[in-house]
């Protein structure tokens, strides 16, 4: 049987966005190794169950001579003890440190897989400069490298860290289009939610699900709110997703606090229902100017059948066709955001003060005809089945069905 490892930085990411090309490799006959630090009892427990987990402890900051070292050693080991012979890493550090560790350990064949530049390549200077490096001698020993936007796997090439040859492109991990779809929610949540926030049928809810980072655009969002609540007064917008204190772009709860306050948003912290809050919701919002691969909540949202509002930039444009399934807007622009979601109003409401309402069996219609279009765009272009698929062929696997189903959708 032969062996095969996946390491990322989180379990919560094993579990969230690869456990159903892992549990595909399973069924080839390949023994699964799930390699990541843990954040979660519950995460690794679910892991366990289905793989071999195996906790690398890891910090999101570099510390070239501290833990980070100690990460690589412990890679090497394991790697040289279970006779590991091929690797997929995610996100930077198993990217990096992981990859030379498995080079050292003589793995065979070691793929990675790049989610998004992140805030290291948003501007220039020294940090850009030393992580390009680290890259550079990291994916050299890599057979082959997977992005997930075009932007960064051209940014990459132009900045001589990987050859072109060498790169892939793969839309996404993908999203499971059976589990998030309106009629798999679950209503009982739905309602629970529903008396949460006050729901009434006469509100539009529009919805931002994210980590709460300045650089994933929530102030454009609550600029928005602030500028639309002097035209209409049945607009619910919510917030939704963990704040990040480790990140430099962190939003502190008080400023959150504040916008509750004054009535701008209502927030509703990190959810594990994220597909009920988004089928109780009418447009989704994500103003991102962070390097993303592609936005899971995007796409979750646009499966669910939502009209999407996004930035025009790396990661979010491929997700939104302007006009078709939503509106793409400029970055750090709270008034346009304001004004696409004023015409996707227009649009849905058809000038006409509101009277969306919606039954069980107007339901699997979709919402709007941009909704419609987002759910099949989705279905046709990031589905989970046509990721795995296009990641097994990069392995040289034969190709298979895939259908796994994920985490209930928990905002990150």
């Amino acid at each position: 049987m032969g062996k095969i490892a996946y390491f990322s930085n989180t379990d919560f990411s094993l579990l969230n966005f690869r456990r159903g090309l892992m549990r595909e490799v399973k069924r080839e006959g390949y023994k699964v190794y799930a390699c990541s630090a843990v954040t979660n009892k519950n995460y690794k427990r679910e892991l366990e169950e289905e793989f071999n987990f195996v906790e690398f402890p890891l910090k999101r900051r570099i510390d070239l001579w501290g833990r980070d070292i100690l990460y690589l050693i412990r890679v090497y080991r394991f790697c040289k003890k279970e006779k590991i012979k091929i690797c997929h890493n995610f996100t930077i550090k198993p990217c990096i440190y992981a990859t030379i560790a498995q080079r050292l350990a003589k793995v065979e064949t070691i793929y990675c897989t790049i989610t998004g530049a992140g805030y290291t390549f948003e501007k220039e200077g020294l940090l850009k400069k030393f992580v390009s490096f680290l890259y550079k001698i990291s994916l050299c020993h890599a057979k082959k490298v997977i992005f997930q936007n075009p932007e960064d796997k051209d940014m990459f090439v132009n900045l001589n860290i990987i050859e072109k040859e060498k790169t892939v492109l793969i839309k996404s991990s993908g999203v499971n289009t059976k589990y998030f779809s309106l009629e798999n929610s679950n209503k009982e949540i739905e309602e629970n939610i529903k008396k949460e926030i006050n729901y009434s049928e006469e509100k539009l809810v529009i919805t931002f699900i994210s980590r709460m980072l300045w650089r994933k655009g929530v102030k454009e969002f609550v600029e928005a709110a602030d500028i639309l609540r002097e035209k209409y007064d049945n607009l619910e917008f919510l917030l939704v997703g963990p704040i990040d204190m480790g990140n430099p772009s962190a939003i502190l709860k008080e400023e959150i606090d504040s916008w509750v306050e004054r009535g701008l948003v209502k927030y509703l912290k990190k959810r594990d229902c994220v597909r009920e809050i988004l089928a109780i919701s009418n447009i989704f919002v994500l103003p991102s100017f962070y390097r993303e691969g592609v936005p899971r909540s995007l796409l979750e949202a646009g499966s669910m059948g939502l009209p999407l509002i996004t930035t025009n930039a790396p990661g979010c444009r491929e997700v939104v066709e302007d006009g078709v399934n939503g509106f793409l807007v400029e970055p750090r622009d709270g008034g346009d955001v304001a004004d696409k979601i004023d015409d996707l109003i227009e649009i849905m409401t058809k000038g006409k003060k509101f009277s969306i309402k919606y039954d069980d069996t107007d339901k699997e219609e979709i919402k709007t005809a941009f909704g419609k279009a987002s759910r099949e765009k989705i279905k046709r272009e990031f589905s989970e089945e046509k990721v795995i698929k296009e990641t097994l062929k990069v392995y040289g696997f034969p190709e298979t069905g895939a259908d796994a189903p994920p985490l209930s959708g928990v905002a990150f």
